[in-house]
């Protein structure tokens, strides 16, 4: 059996993990009312739609970094206050543009590859009559279509931007960059989220092993983190560009030839303008194409490896095979919104994209809380920072509102029979929003008590806003809930409804940002009324989005 059987069986088993992925019937899901006929190729479009979102934001990277090498002897000069030519500059660009690959595709990867194994589709084709190289190709064929998306955006788009920028033989010349950058990702992914099922996922309950599992968490957040601040490592990562190529000879500059993917960024600079394009130092030419060679030969080795290994994760046991001691348990009757957040949060320590949501607003207030101590950094300038780190950690925190239904994929088979109401059921959600909103306040105010001349009104400011979240919160999954029982369906993860989740949220960061707007036209003025007034604004808020949820249609 050939390639061409395996791609048809792979479509029906991507059917399969599509169906498992949106409406988890396995897992104790309710499947939605309606024609049967109808979930396949609803599941089919929900699962592209999440694709498509991951691929039109490659897409836009690109695209940005097009205009940047269009305009690289314009931007350089203007952008940096060093010189640095423009060959190196577009060199710099594209080592950021396939790093940003690599990392988007990896934790696209560390968060489906659960939904993967969940399905269980891999072994259920194990008992037919196929040979082992059969299910080896449909196997990685399947994983396959989880990027194929993303994967061709990356392998197809790069080199027509690249090619449109600096010509025809630059765009060629990116090629190998792009299939390494998407080769390395996917390994990455399988990897990662391979020790994650294993050892993180399934790992039993406890406080040592709930800290070992944020910690693993945190570890994965903090690179993908990075991306979102790149920017501001941007000027860095130039600066130290620019050191190394304006020494000669330019040994530091043959051994950052080394590090991926910067040899495989400065190819389309040698094709546009040749070996002299860059600074290279004694032998630097060698260094270049040994580099370039290693790395594709290591990404056809990725991509090989790949192959064989899909299959065997697939068929690896989730949980981790520890013999339990005999221990005495007891239960402890908490209150229901309570256990709601304490089950949102297990689930979430298990999952790398609920973490996420919950961890990119905590790390994103320490990053801007540690930018107050930098150097040149002044007493008003720490106290801007500290209150910009509490306005993006409440947008932060409504924007991902929404989402937080998602974990009831798996929560929603066990706790339906429970006497949970609707109602607390949607508290227990806003609870969660809210204790993102005042840990990352929190840390804030532990970085930068030290660096600010009036921590009151810090402390003001977070409570002023406090009502603004609780309400954002309740108008959005307020009106998630009620979309849900209007259209009856069931509570299922985040391929289902992406387009629903950030449209609602769209009204919830609108509720959130009013007091802040309120407090930053009146600031100049007087801080003590304009905290009053961003208090007021708060609170209305509140009143007025609290029958959202209370009102007739929920129970």
């Amino acid at each position: 059996m050939g390639w061409r059987y395996a791609y048809r069986l792979s479509g029906t088993a991507f059917t399969e993990l599509s169906l498992q992925a949106i409406y988890a019937f396995r897992q104790g899901n309710i499947l939605p009312g309606g024609s049967p006929a109808e979930l396949v190729p609803k599941a089919r479009r929900r699962v592209i739609q999440s694709k498509a979102m991951v691929a039109g934001l490659l897409a836009l990277l690109t695209l940005g970094a097009s205009l940047a090498l269009k305009d690289a002897a314009f931007l350089a000069p203007r952008l940096l206050s060093y010189p640095l030519a423009a060959p190196i500059f577009d060199a710099g660009v594209l080592t950021a543009l396939l790093s940003l690959d690599v990392a988007f595709l990896w934790w696209t990867g560390l968060q489906i590859l659960p939904s993967l194994l969940s399905s269980g589709v891999l072994p259920v084709l194990e008992p037919l009559p196929l040979d082992d190289t059969t299910l080896q190709r449909v196997a990685a064929l399947v994983y396959f279509r989880l990027f194929d998306l993303p994967v061709l955006t990356i392998l197809i788009v790069t080199p027509i931007a690249v090619g449109d920028a600096l010509g025809f033989a630059a765009g060629l010349a990116i090629l190998p960059g792009v299939f390494a950058a998407a080769t390395f990702a996917l390994a990455l992914s399988l990897v990662t989220g391979r020790f994650f099922v294993r050892r993180v996922q399934g790992a039993r309950g406890g406080g040592g092993s709930t800290v070992l599992r944020w910690t693993y968490l945190v570890i994965w957040v903090v690179p993908a983190f990075g991306m979102f601040g790149f920017v501001t490592l941007a000027p860095a990562f130039f600066s130290a560009l620019a050191q190394l190529t304006n020494t000669a000879p330019s040994t530091g500059f043959n051994l950052l030839l080394l590090a991926f993917p910067f040899p495989l960024a400065s190819l389309p600079s040698v094709a546009a303008g040749g070996t002299s394009a860059l600074p290279l130092g004694p032998g630097g030419v060698v260094v270049l194409i040994a580099a370039t060679v290693g790395y594709v030969l290591l990404a056809v080795g990725s991509a090989a490896w790949v192959g064989g290994a899909v299959r065997r994760v697939g068929l690896a046991p989730i949980g981790v095979a520890t013999p339990a001691p005999a221990l005495r348990f007891g239960l402890t009757v908490i209150g229901p919104i309570r256990s709601v957040l304490v089950k949102d949060l297990r689930i979430a320590s298990r999952t790398p994209g609920y973490a996420f949501l919950i961890l990119l607003p905590i790390l994103d207030s320490l990053a801007l809380g540690l930018l107050t101590y930098a150097p040149g950094s002044s007493t008003r300038g720490a106290e801007s920072l500290a209150l910009g780190a509490v306005t993006s950690s409440a947008l932060l925190a409504t924007f991902f509102g929404p989402a937080f239904f998602a974990i009831e994929v798996l929560a929603y088979s066990y706790g339906r029979t429970l006497p949970l109401s609707d109602r607390t059921l949607v508290l227990g959600k806003v609870a969660l929003v809210l204790g993102i909103y005042l840990v990352s306040a929190g840390v804030v105010l532990g970085l930068v008590s030290l660096r600010i001349s009036d921590p009151a009104l810090f402390i003001g400011f977070v409570l002023a806003e406090l009502p603004a979240v609780v309400a954002a919160s309740l108008l959005e999954l307020g009106l998630v809930l009620r979309r849900a029982r209007r259209k009856g369906l069931p509570l299922v993860n985040l391929y289902a409804g992406t387009w629903t989740a950030i449209l609602i949220s769209i009204p919830g960061l609108i509720v959130a940002s009013v007091p802040l707007v309120v407090f930053s036209s009146i600031q100049a003025t007087s801080t003590s009324l304009a905290l009053g007034l961003m208090a007021v604004a708060a609170l209305v808020e509140l009143a007025a989005c609290t029958p959202v949820l209370f009102g007739r249609g929920t129970t």
